[in-house]
């Protein structure tokens, strides 16, 4: 009988450690806008105008500072509203602030997420710029 209450109350005790949540993290899904060219989000589309600076350190050197990307971008609402807008994704100098919002609404928020390709140091600087958008529910 002392067997029989011992393992009911370990295999309690394991079902209820097992009850217990993990944390898990939600994957980002990216959009992949190109260099030159408009790709629509809903009502939004934007468009990847051109690289203003890219200073971010290659991956395979040891730099002082991690560097930066610089874009700008034509963002469109309902295809009315046009503006243009400055993002800036990586270190920032004294008196800046990381730019990643491209445009947000009272239910979503449209982030650049990332610039590709990461500069490696056997770059010519020619690349094919392709920028990552992703919408992130509020």
């Amino acid at each position: 009988m002392k067997k029989i209450l011992l393992l009911s109350a370990f295999l309690l005790t394991s079902l209820l450690n097992a009850q217990t949540e993990t944390p898990v993290e939600v994957p980002t899904i990216a959009v992949k806008v190109p260099l030159g060219e408009t790709v629509h989000i809903g009502d939004i589309s934007i468009t990847f105008r051109e690289v203003l600076e890219d200073s971010r350190c290659p991956k395979d050197v040891n730099c002082i500072w991690a560097g930066r990307i610089r874009l700008q971008i034509g963002v469109a609402v309902d295809q009315k509203t046009a503006f243009l807008k400055e993002l800036l994704l990586g270190a920032t100098k004294p008196g800046e602030v990381e730019v990643t919002e491209i445009y947000s609404t009272n239910t979503s928020v449209l982030e650049a997420v990332a610039v590709q390709p990461y500069p490696t140091s056997e770059d010519n600087g020619d690349r094919a710029y392709v920028l990552l958008v992703s919408e992130k529910m509020r």
